[in-house]
């Protein structure tokens, strides 16, 4: 499969995405259209990510239509997966970690010059 076509069933996995969410609206009984649909910006972003889509099929160097369209499908979660990861704490902000039933409060200050300090 040429990368061309890679990127193709990558970009159609992402988009169907926002198709199964558009069909999703015919099922409300109320059957409010979202207003991101009449927004530019909404469609540039979506566009922009479906062509992440395409790219990281393409990365991933994808040999299969189906896995390729599973990828663009997914891309959403890959790319908020890497930015997580990537994402460095800044010093003096905490964060929360939800564990199990607990929630915990980290601090991601450097630890004060004394502290590391072993007698």
């Amino acid at each position: 499969m040429s990368s061309m076509e890679t990127f193709s069933w990558g970009f159609l996995g992402s988009a169907a995405v926002e198709l199964v969410a558009l069909t999703g609206l015919y099922a409300n009984i109320d059957r409010r259209f979202p207003s991101r649909y009449r927004r530019a910006g909404f469609w540039i972003a979506r566009t922009a990510l479906a062509v992440v889509a395409g790219l990281l099929a393409v990365a991933y160097a994808i040999d299969t239509r189906l896995l390729a369209f599973n990828v663009g499908a997914a891309t959403p979660l890959i790319v908020t997966f890497l930015v997580r990861e990537l994402k460095p704490v800044m010093p003096g902000r905490r964060s929360r970690a939800i564990t199990g039933s607990r929630v915990e409060i980290r601090d991601s200050s450097p630890p004060a010059p004394w502290a590391s300090r072993q007698s």
